[in-house]
């Protein structure tokens, strides 16, 4: 008897998961610009390329405003110019290196430069990755990528907070991982640096009310930091940053696109562990064979 209460309740179980994931699935695009304010901004960090670009992408289809956060000005003017057609949203342009993130003061100067702006959307986006067994790496590639992927997150997300607490309703969109979820081998620093966001994002999800926070994991996709490419099973920026925001108040993390559920799913609970740490060992040994 034991025993087939527990199966009834894994049965009824996997059942509501299924259909919770389609009343998700079945929920209308979201329109940002009604749902966080007419005139609201989006800040986006990294935005002049893959993912962030995406997101920038998406948001001036929908006319919302968007201040970017980046290290290259030129590549941002000229971003602007293609978003610009055929949108009314504002752009605001913002220089910063985040690898520079541990100098005092450094979020107060970009604060001082968003503090008048009425932030409906915080997209942290901005990241980097490198490749290599742990003894390989030199100690700035360490330092670059703790510092741009977990600083960041924490203090501009501080730091713009309480502006979104004075607000009705306000989103903060944080990038992880699929890599934060499982262990890779040799990316073993980026994979502990997208887990930290990722938990950082639903901790502080249980805290804010009013805001919708929603960490996003994404798996492949086709941008300049990972070079893959769609006949590895990547997916577009544009396709990623749609699948995010598609669950924005819906959940606090999520791998986005249907594509890359079905991919999170089935790699991080579906394929027993000894099975896909052997494959990612064999797969991710593969790109890193120069440095081995």
């Amino acid at each position: 008897m034991f025993f087939f209460i527990i199966g009834l309740a894994t049965i009824a179980f996997i059942i509501f998961r299924i259909l919770e994931e389609i009343y998700k699935c079945l929920q209308p695009f979201p329109n940002i610009y009604a749902k966080y304010g007419q005139n609201c901004w989006a800040v986006v960090t990294g935005a002049t390329d893959g993912i962030g670009k995406g997101y920038c992408q998406v948001l001036a289809q929908q006319n919302v405003n968007i201040c970017m956060i980046i290290r290259n000005e030129e590549k941002a003017k000229n971003l602007i110019q293609e978003l610009s057609n055929g949108s009314r949203s504002q752009f605001k342009i913002i220089v910063a290196d985040f690898n520079k993130s541990l100098e005092e003061g450094f979020f107060d100067k970009i604060y001082k430069q968003i503090e008048n702006l009425d932030i409906g959307l915080l997209i942290n986006n901005v990241g980097v990755s490198h490749l290599a067994p742990l003894e390989k790496y030199n100690d700035n590639e360490l330092r670059e990528i703790i510092t741009v992927n977990c600083f960041p997150i924490v203090f501009l997300t501080k730091k713009i907070i309480p502006k979104m607490l004075q607000r009705k309703k306000s989103a903060i969109i944080n990038l992880s991982s699929f890599a934060g979820r499982v262990p890779m081998p040799y990316n073993q620093t980026y994979a502990a640096s997208k887990a930290f966001d990722d938990f950082f994002s639903r901790s502080i999800a249980l805290e804010y009310s009013n805001i919708d926070i929603l960490a996003h994991r994404p798996m492949y996709v086709t941008t300049p930091m990972t070079n893959f490419k769609k006949g590895q099973g990547a997916i577009s920026p544009i396709q990623a940053a749609k699948g995010a925001l598609q669950r924005l108040g819906l959940e606090y993390s999520t791998h986005g696109h249907i594509l890359h559920r079905i991919q999170g799913f089935f790699g991080a609970v579906v394929v027993p562990t000894f099975i896909r740490n052997k494959i990612l060992k064999k797969e991710i040994r593969k790109l890193v064979k120069k440095n081995l």
